[in-house]
């Protein structure tokens, strides 16, 4: 899953439209659609801000450590 998959999945799961996110994220409407979509690339900034609205938490992990596991 990728993260604009993952955004989408948790803002159904919160029922949170587009625009929700928009306003808590401090982003036009348009540029949250806009990353949703692919048409525009996230960055550190909107990462961060749509994980601290949607409460997410990004973990990075190694094929090797998910191998071993």
């Amino acid at each position: 899953m990728n993260f604009s998959e993952a955004v989408k999945t948790a803002m159904s799961k919160s029922k949170l439209k587009p625009s929700e996110l928009a306003r808590q994220t401090g982003y036009s409407a348009q540029h949250i659609y806009d990353l949703l979509s692919g048409d525009r690339r996230w960055n550190e900034d909107s990462i961060n801000k749509v994980c601290e609205a949607l409460e997410l938490k990004i973990e990075i992990r190694s094929e090797e450590a998910e191998v071993s596991q």
